[in-house]
């Protein structure tokens, strides 16, 4: 999954997360390919690391 955050102040954080998906999913999802409802069958059984925690950069010391 890929991120493109902006806090409320303006600061930006980009990057991804790393996801898996079991191989006999992945399977079933190849054989529906054609109808077209792939996206939403691989996505549902994707599963993502635990706890994920988007660093930003610190704010500037404002003079």
């Amino acid at each position: 999954m890929i991120y493109d955050c902006t806090t409320a102040d303006g600061r930006k954080a980009t990057g991804s997360i790393q996801s898996e998906i079991e191989g006999e999913k992945l399977a079933a999802s190849v054989i529906f390919w054609d109808l077209g409802i792939t996206d939403a069958i691989t996505d549902k059984h994707r599963t993502y690391q635990g706890n994920v925690v988007i660093p930003i950069a610190a704010r500037l010391a404002t003079e």
